[in-house]
């Protein structure tokens, strides 16, 4: 039976989907059968697995779905067919299709920016999982290479009762370049740091997922 990791933040802006599509490619390498579906209608995962189908010549090695409103909760177990782990990317503000991904989610994984902003919206998206009864973690994410206010951040939403994943990702520009060739930064010659950090955290959602 597939597992399901959804993504999920209320804010914009946080990064979600390009930390889903480089998970995704670190779990391809490590030879596990993912499934991606896009519940945004900006498609910017779409896009991704266009550029990733044109650089390995048509042929994709992952399955994909778009998806949207009545028919997320169906998509999302088609896809559980075709795949071991099985990867949904929400949209920020879609009440209903964010809640029925939540439901259908083994674990729910909230990408937040070092900012005040994101600590908000982090807060409101653990609540609704709560109410959702689905399982969730935070991943700092874009954190710079110096300061900043991550770690108020992280203690602010501890002490509500979130729970981080150890590995923090850095602001690096080898994320966006790989998002454009349809890659993972664990796929480039010069993934270094990044994937590193990507290695890490695959490897820390793969065991909360078990």
């Amino acid at each position: 039976m597939a597992m399901v990791a959804t993504f999920a933040q209320q804010k914009g802006g946080s990064g979600k989907t390009t930390l889903l599509t480089q998970v995704a490619a670190a779990l391809i390498a490590a030879g596990r059968r993912v499934a991606l579906v896009d519940l945004d209608p900006q498609r910017s995962l779409a896009g991704w697995v266009d550029a990733r189908a044109r650089a390995r010549h048509g042929e994709l090695d992952l399955a994909f779905f778009e998806s949207s409103e009545w028919r997320a909760s169906g998509d999302i177990r088609r896809a559980g067919g075709e795949a071991d782990v099985v990867m949904v990317d929400c949209p920020g503000a879609a009440d209903v299709l964010l809640r029925a991904a939540m439901r259908a989610a083994d674990l729910v994984v909230i990408p937040a920016q070092p900012s005040a902003p994101d600590a908000w919206a982090t807060r409101a998206t653990l609540k609704m999982a709560a109410r959702e009864g689905a399982l969730a973690r935070v991943v700092l994410n874009r954190v710079p290479p110096r300061g900043g206010p991550g770690e108020t951040v992280e203690r602010l939403l501890r002490d509500e009762g979130a729970e981080f994943v150890e590995t923090r990702i850095g602001n690096r520009i080898a994320f966006a370049n790989a998002f454009l060739e349809g890659l993972g930064v664990t796929e480039t010659p010069r993934g270094g740091k990044a994937a590193e950090e990507i290695a890490a955290l695959t490897a820390e959602l793969r065991a909360v997922l078990g």
